[in-house]
């Protein structure tokens, strides 16, 4: 560690000796750097200091830290009594909304997670604990006894993810879920505590006694009204427990004796209930007094310009800033105590109390030497930071044996301190073999990774994680989902490196693996053939022209080969289907793009009719005869036509076919073409077979070289952006496989691609595309031999029954020879039944034919009855299986299992020995099947049943744990090549062979064994997710600048992480104090390796941050947590310099401050009234339920259509409007059950639900879906709608003709993202003038309560503002209502969450920037026809109705244009040159300040969703759209158009001479580039009514204040309201209001405007 000494500061007393300060202040911490393993430059130190530091290098550590010690704090102990400065920290804390839940009951449910059945050993467990006596348990008491039983059922690993869960509250949300299901659905009845029993229908009990009787006198068949309670995913069903339609419900409280009685009462009776657990929180009187604090999220203070003075002038009054809630002093004292310049002063502290004061004086003393005050630095210093921060660590790493960690702590240090930390780094030297090395891997990841200089890349366990969406709960997820994998690789042997390199293979298929099938067909008809038309003559034919560089670039280059292999296969009677496609197909050929056309006509297959009767035949025959007698083009241009000409109402009929080809044709003769005689008859039903048997769906569809495309983008819209999309893959495969020799002149290129290894024989949805992929759980432990019986593999759980499973198999293979077989079928089919003995037969000769399947059978019979003394073939079977070798079973079998055999088996004609093979032993064989016990096929029967899920005698395949199936009798061998060779897709060859080079199994078997059961899992499959991809990473060496910190226990699987970084960037913030926690909380590697930017240019990083994560909780002596607990911290900043405050939370999370008495939009720590510093509060008030929806008939958004989310009591209480882009929709939400349905009104009168993924159905109706949220992780749906009868022209944004919104539709809105507090109900009328606007920061919301009032005193009608919710302040929100019924005008508070995919902004002025612009079609509600935007900082001078009746004639808003009329300003005209005045041309460029927006035509053209499409292009450059709000409507005005406001709309000073500011109707404070005069003063000089405003407003602020602390209103003691509105769920206010202790206030904001 370094310090920069500033010696010139110091000032300590004469009577402290001769010796100057600053000389033993040198050779102090020259002692420090020993003690701490750290260095500093030679070059820098005194000649005396270095003797000292080399005599020193002998001491030992602990000693030359004592003499340190006591050196150092007597000379402050002897420094004059002035006290030591007390820098002003900073901190912040972030609560949910909801009050404390137990974390008794968290921890129940991470064994939940882990197995259901691992819940009921902990609920078992834990009631020993519990005992018979009711107590109240502190938090530490909970989370210690959940920790012991964890290492009585969990592995080390899982242990370690139990504690990691509970400090990050992880399951905190699904507590609150079960306390918010039983406050919304169950009448409780008043006092009931504890347990708490809900039969259905409204009939619940209460307590021991209660729940007995009415268990006993309850029969569900006498309540005819009765409704079962609502099981939900996470629901816990007792063990046991009926399958029965009787749910009974059961809420109980884990640390109450109460409910282990109703619960061991329920685990005796014998009843035919089904039981189902949930928890009950009420008697935890703890929750009620406190908000759950929590971690995950990270706190940036970002420097702010100055060159605009944007900050209030009014101070904090005296008696206000002491009233700032914050933490407990000394709890954050002892905080800021931790990890100062190396020293951990609390821990030194709690040694020697005695030197508390003069400890503090110390850590003062360090805290200013470091530099607490930003240094400007040269341009020319900047260039090497980041390497110069990388050796800093690294020279920490190298200083003593295990201090990786301090060095990457180091580099947390320098990347969240880093303005003041530069200074720090510029004297320190790179050494050239760390520059070297970093060089050289620099460019390993460049080539490898495509990673540029100072990008940054996140791999664990060799799947990467984008480093920018990186969410901690997500995270957690993945690695907990990864330790399965990693515990089971483990338990099969495979350990240590073998364990990494194992796990850095990348198993899953190509893009190119994508199956097709053979297009080699007589059903095709091919419209052009590139290597035979003379119209491509002139064109090359080498393929080596794919890899040859041709200008200008083009993908499809010219080339006389029929690489791309197009086929349509339509039903050419299905107009809507195929014209669209058809047509565009002909326009590839009519431009002459390089690609090979086809038809597949399927057509009615009926014998009787023929072309006079059925169109799809008439069109058939039609264009079979026009191929043949001119050619295939001609042939579709005859299609195209009849589409165009004979189709009438969207219809086809045979007659018109036939109409239009003798137009066309007038010299063939009909009746031979269309006749039942016609010769084109034997052909028609090529097409049919075609798709049959290679099993590829109803048409229509479209293969490019015989790979499905999406059917889905089978549109007018998509299809030829599917196709090309498409083709550069081909593109690039076919240019692989020509570099690489296997493509070359001479070869047939149809038979290449047909000979590719995706390419198979039939395809099969069952395999490729199931409803739902299910894989065997492996990894239990099997039955000892002389065990296996039924009795014991009953009473196995299911991982152990799988493990014996895999044991007691016996295997058919092509060779006897000792090898591994990458692929493992087991057959479970019924022997005695045809269609089970089919597919036994088919895998058995295929086993014949693949050296890398081996095939076990497990049978499942149809009649268990029969078990004992029938299934005699089954134990035939077997018997030959256990008795023979392979190959003599093997044969034996195949005989078997030949119908005709077992027929005559049946029958009697013939006995076992006549089946005999050539060397079988059929002695051992007789003598077996007399000795063989029916427990096998009892224990296959359960296994097939439980474990499998099937019915007796169901067939499936199991292939390496991949369940297929049921399979029906068609299942046949191309079924089971395709599956073979799907499972070796992904990896199961590639896997077997790395295996068998690490050497780690002894036989064949048991590497096959393990190939079986980790391949699937290994490679993803049945996963969407791309981050499945695992890459080994490359770089040049590690010798000398990577930081590598080994696992803590080598015995346990341990995470492989390895973050690429430079150590100055935002990455470096974010991700290096996430790898130090995870490092401590899990079992983990971390490697870091530098990939400097250097010569840099500027300041790489102008924030601090901290990260807010805990590797585990911690408490105070009274066993609560501690208040330090997810606390950000930021002890020593600079204490003049401007700063902002952010909060970086996970996408889902909707986050604001609960209260701030300090403008934390502009932070002057030196202007501070208290001396305290500054704490800020912050609330998670909703978790985002996002998703998609599209059109089922369409699969277009269905643009308008509004959702509604709410309760059964509040149907209504949250909604939202469908975007066109990507079809987006976002709910605000919160823990609980949620019913999610379309609003009443147009969007439910056009659509209905269809389909909804991400829900379940509540109840009988289709049309509402079930939602629960109970995670901190992002909740994504997937909605499908559909038009109802009649309604299919019918469009939500039209209106209809006749009718307006009805009353209960869209006007009555709850919410759509407003303020549920403070919301007033809109008035339909069109008198209503809605005003939309924005603030951030304590002046602006000044500014914008001043703009409203200028609007209220000059406007007649009535008006409404709706006002951006996510930067307001607290106080702000306080006094609006206030201010609201003062002056009698309407408001709302709008909220919409920057959508994920949306390219995001990090400046936070540059965001607010983009909430003024990209989302006016879903900020508010369909009944908003205009709105106007106006600036804070404006004074409006005129009444808005005018703007508001303004004829934009047709523009969907109207701008107001800069003034030009200030000549002085032309420097400034920006828009006069370059870009701008080329691109408007004779337009004009407008101003964002005011504008005035039709919303209706907004929606009706898609503006909003046009805007956010160019936004998203243009936003990509970081040197575009500088002035958001104001470039992206000039830029788009051709697209979007503009209608120009009158220039007296708007008047600036800036750019508007004075002598037009007698007309002004508005008044804007723009900054001034050329005076750069404050707002305020600006404000005061230019508008001379604005101090009147200014005053006026100020009074009315007092007297709210007066009276609310007249009436005791503020009582400091905030109120906790339940996560959803009080009426939600009946009662009054009061009950459902807790108070909760004091917390910390602060608010978000943004920069100025």
């Amino acid at each position: 560690m370094y310090w920069r000494l500033s010696l010139q500061k110091e000032k300590k007393s004469a009577e402290c000796g001769s010796v100057k300060s600053a000389y033993w202040s040198e050779i102090l911490a020259r002692i420090l750097l020993f003690g701490l393993r750290t260095s500093t430059s030679h070059g820098t130190l005194t000649k005396r200091a270095r003797r000292l530091e080399k005599a020193s290098a002998a001491m030992d550590n602990t000693w030359m830290l004592l003499v340190c010690f006591v050196v150092l704090v007597s000379c402050c102990s002897c420094a004059d009594d002035e006290r030591a400065i007390k820098l002003k920290p900073v901190t912040a804390a972030l609560h949910t909304q909801w009050a404390q839940t137990p974390l008794i009951m968290e921890a129940a449910e991470f064994f939940y997670d882990e197995n259901p059945g691992m819940f009921w050993s902990f609920v078992d467990r834990l009631r020993d604990v519990i005992g018979t006596k009711s107590r109240t348990w502190t938090e530490k008491e909970q989370h210690d006894v959940a920790i012991s039983i964890g290492l009585q059922l969990l592995s080390p690993v899982k242990q370690n993810f139990l504690t990691f869960a509970m400090a990050l509250r992880y399951y905190s949300p699904r507590i609150e879920m079960y306390r918010q299901i039983l406050l919304s659905e169950v009448s409780t009845p008043k006092g009931c505590k504890d347990v708490l029993v809900d039969f259905g229908g409204g009939l619940v009990s209460c307590g021991v006694k209660e729940f007995a009787d009415t268990l006993q006198t309850f029969d569900a068949s006498k309540t005819s009204d009765r409704k079962n309670p609502k099981v939900i995913s996470v629901d816990h069903q007792y063990p046991g427990s009926s399958s029965s339609a009787t749910t009974v419900m059961v809420y109980g409280n884990l640390l109450s004796p109460v409910f282990y009685q109703v619960h061991e009462l329920i685990m005796s009776e014998n009843t035919d209930f089904r039981f189902v657990f949930r928890h009950h929180l009420d008697a935890i009187s703890s929750s009620h007094y406190s908000k759950v604090r929590i971690p995950g999220y990270g706190v940036e203070l970002a420097i702010k310009s100055t060159e605009y003075k944007a900050q209030d002038d009014r101070k904090i009054k005296e008696g206000k800033a002491g009233d700032q809630a914050k933490p407990e002093e000394e709890a954050v004292d002892d905080e800021l105590d931790t990890d100062i310049e190396g020293f951990d002063f609390g821990k030194l502290k709690s040694r020697f109390p005695q030197k508390k004061d003069q400890l503090e004086q110390m850590k003062s003393f360090f805290l200013q030497s470091t530099g607490t005050e930003l240094q400007q630095l040269k341009a020319w210093q900047f260039q090497d930071l980041s390497l110069q921060a990388a050796e800093r660590a690294l020279k920490v790493a190298a200083l003593h044996t295990g201090s990786a960690t301090d060095a990457l702590r180091t580099v947390r240090d320098i990347s969240q301190n880093f303005p003041s930390q530069a200074p720090t780094l510029l004297r320190i030297p790179v050494q050239e073999l760390v520059k070297a090395e970093i060089e050289r891997n620099r460019e390993y990841f460049a080539h490898y990774h495509n990673l540029e200089h100072g990008s940054a890349a996140l791999f664990i366990n060799g799947i990467q994680y984008d480093t920018d969406l990186l969410d901690t709960f997500a995270l957690f997820d993945k690695l907990r989902e990864e330790n399965r994998l990693m515990e089971s690789l483990h338990s099969f042997g495979i350990r240590g490196s073998d364990l990494s390199a194992v796990l850095e293979l990348d198993l899953r298929p190509t893009e190119s693996a994508k199956y097709g099938v053979d297009i080699r067909h007589p059903a095709v008809v091919w419209i052009n053939d590139l290597e035979k038309d003379k119209r491509y003559a002139d064109w090359p034919s080498s393929p080596r022209e794919l890899i040859r560089q041709s200008f200008p670039p083009t993908l499809l280059k010219p080339i006389r080969r029929n690489f791309y292999n197009l086929i349509l296969v339509v039903n050419p009677a299905n107009v809507s289907d195929s014209r669209d496609i058809l047509k565009l197909t002909e326009s590839f050929y009519v431009h002459r793009l390089p690609i090979r056309m086809g038809v597949i006509f399927v057509t009615n297959s009926d014998a009787k009719i023929d072309g006079t009767t059925d169109a799809s035949v008439a069109i058939y025959n039609s264009f079979k005869h026009i191929t043949e007698q001119k050619n295939g083009a001609t042939a579709l241009s005859f299609l195209t036509d009849l589409y165009t000409k004979a189709v009438k109402d969207g219809q086809v009929v045979a007659d018109e076919v036939v109409k239009y080809f003798k137009q066309k044709y007038p010299q063939e003769n009909p009746d031979a073409i269309f006749g039942p005689d016609s010769v084109y008859n034997s052909g028609r039903n090529d097409g049919r077979q075609f798709i049959e048997k290679l099993n590829i769906g109803e048409p229509p569809l479209v293969l490019l070289n015989g790979v499905q495309l999406d059917k889905s983008k089978l549109t007018a819209d998509e299809f030829e952006n599917e196709v090309l999309q498409n083709l550069v893959g081909v593109y690039s495969v076919l240019q692989r496989d020509v570099m690489s020799g296997q493509l070359t002149d001479h070869s047939n290129v149809i038979e290449y691609l047909m000979a590719k290894p995706h390419i198979v024989p039939r395809l099969n949805s069952l395999i490729l595309d199931p409803p739902e992929f299910r894989f065997l759980e492996f990894g239990g432990k099997s039955l000892d031999p002389e065990k296996y019986t039924f009795s014991y593999f009953e009473a196995l759980k299911a991982e152990d029954r799988t493990a014996t499973m895999v044991a007691t198999s016996f295997y058919l293979v092509k060779h006897e020879e000792e090898e591994a077989h990458p692929v493992t079928m087991w057959v479970v089919a019924d022997a005695e039944t045809p269609a089970g003995r089919e597919l036994m037969y088919n895998m058995v000769k295929h086993s014949k034919t693949s050296k890398n399947v081996r095939v076990a059978f497990i049978f499942n019979p149809s009649e268990t009855e029969s078990i004992e003394k029938g299934m005699q073939l089954t134990k035939a079977i077997q018997v030959a299986l256990e008795t023979q070798s392979m190959s003599l079973a093997r044969n034996f079998i195949t005989k078997l299992l030949k119908e005709e055999n077992v027929a005559e088996i049946a029958t009697g004609t013939k006995i076992w020995e006549d089946f005999e093979v050539n060397g079988m032993d059929m002695k051992a064989f007789t003598s077996g099947l007399k000795e063989l016990s029916s427990d096998f096929l009892k224990i296959h029967g359960l296994f097939a049943r439980e474990e499998l899920n099937l019915s007796p005698g169901e067939n499936v395949l199991i292939a390496n744990g991949y369940i297929v199936g049921p399979v029906k009798s068609d299942f046949g061998m191309d079924d089971i090549a395709l599956l073979e060779k799907y499972i070796e897709s992904y990896g199961a060859t590639k896997l077997s062979n790395e295996l068998h080079r690490l050497n780690i199994f002894r036989t064949a078997d048991q590497l096959s064994d393990a190939v079986m059961m980790t391949s699937t899992l290994l490679s993803g499959l049945g996963s969407q997710e791309e981050a499945k991809k695992r890459t080994k990473v490359q770089y040049s060496e590690m010798a000398h600048s990577v930081i590598n910190i080994e696992q803590r226990d080598t015995d346990s699987p341990s995470f492989d992480i390895t973050f690429i970084v430079d150590p100055v960037s935002r990455e470096a913030q974010k991700i290096i104090p996430v790898l130090m926690v995870l490092h401590e909380a899990l079992n983990c590697r971390v490697r870091v390796f530098f990939n400097c930017k250097d010569k840099l240019s500027e300041m790489p990083l102008k924030s601090f941050y901290r990260m807010v994560l805990e590797a585990k909780l911690t408490f105070t002596e009274n066993g609560s947590i501690a208040p330090n607990y997810a606390l950000a911290r930021f002890p020593a900043l600079p204490q003049t310099a401007l700063l902002t405050m952010n909060l970086q939370a996970p996408d889902n999370w909707l986050t604001e401050a609960t209260s701030a008495v300090y403008d934390l939009d502009n932070i002057r720590l030196t202007e501070l009234v208290d001396g305290w510093g500054i704490h800020g509060g912050f609330e998670l008030v909703n978790l985002l339920l996002e998703g998609s929806a599209k059109d089922a008939a369409t699969d277009q958004p269905p643009r308008g259509t509004q959702f509604v989310l709410g309760t059964r009591n509040q149907p209504e209480y949250m909604d939202t409007i469908v975007m066109a882009n990507l079809g987006y929709f976002q709910l605000k939400a919160n823990p609980g059950a949620w019913i999610l349905k379309l609003r009443e009104g147009r969007s439910h009168e056009i659509y209905s639900i269809a389909s909804a993924e991400g829900a379940e159905k509540e109840g009988s109706d289709e049309e509402q879906q079930r939602v629960v949220i109970g995670s901190f992780n992002t909740k994504m749906m997937k909605i499908y709608v559909k038009k109802r009868p009649g309604m299919e022209r019918e469009d939500v944004l039209s209106e209809k003709k006749d009718a307006v919104e009805s009353e209960a539709g869209i006007f009555n809105s709850i919410s759509s993202y407003w303020s549920k507090d403070e919301h007033k109900s809109a008035s339909a009328s069109d008198d209503v003038i809605n005003i939309f606007s924005l603030a951030s920061g304590h002046l602006y919301e000044r500014f914008l309560r001043i703009m409203m009032l200028s609007v209220v005193k000059n406007t007649k009608t009535p008006v409404k503002f709706w006002l951006l919710r996510n930067y307001l302040s607290p106080q702000f929100k306080e006094i609006i209502p206030y201010m609201a019924e003062h002056y009698g005008f309407e408001y709302e508070l709008v909220e919409y969450k920057w959508p994920r995919w949306l390219n995001q902004q990090s400046e936070k002025q540059r965001i607010i920037w983009g909430y003024k612009i990209l989302f006016l079609d879903v900020l508010f509600p369909l009944s908003v026809k205009k709105i106007i935007f106006v600036d804070a900082d404006q004074i409006v001078r005129t009444d808005l109705k005018e703007l508001r009746d303004f004829d934009l004639e047709g523009a969907p808003y109207g701008y107001t244009p800069f003034c030009e009329s200030r000549q002085d300003m032309d420097g400034f005209r920006f828009w006069k040159n370059g870009y701008w005045a080329s691109h408007l041309g004779n337009r004009k460029y407008h101003i964002s300040a005011l504008y005035v927006v039709d919303l209706a035509r907004f929606r009706k053209i898609a503006a909003g969703d046009r805007l956010r499409a160019q936004y998203q292009g243009l936003s990509q450059d970081p040197n575009s759209l500088s002035n958001l709000d104001q470039d992206l409507p000039n830029n788009m005005i051709y697209q979007v158009p503009i209608k120009s406001l009158p220039q007296e709309w708007l008047w600036c000073e800036t750019w508007c001479d004075e002598a037009s500011k007698a007309k002004a109707k508005t008044i804007d404070l723009c900054n001034n580039p050329l005076t750069k005069e404050p707002k305020l003063a600006s404000a005061m000089r230019i508008v001379p009514e604005w101090n009147t405003y200014d005053q006026e407003i100020k009074r009315l602020i007092d007297e709210f204040y007066a009276v609310r602390q007249l009436t005791g209103e503020n009582a400091g003691e905030p109120v906790l309201r339940e996560a959803v509105p009080e009426d939600t769920f009946g009662g009054n206010d009061a009950d459902n209001e807790i108070p909760v202790h004091s917390t910390g206030h602060t608010h978000e904001h943004g920069d100025e405007l």
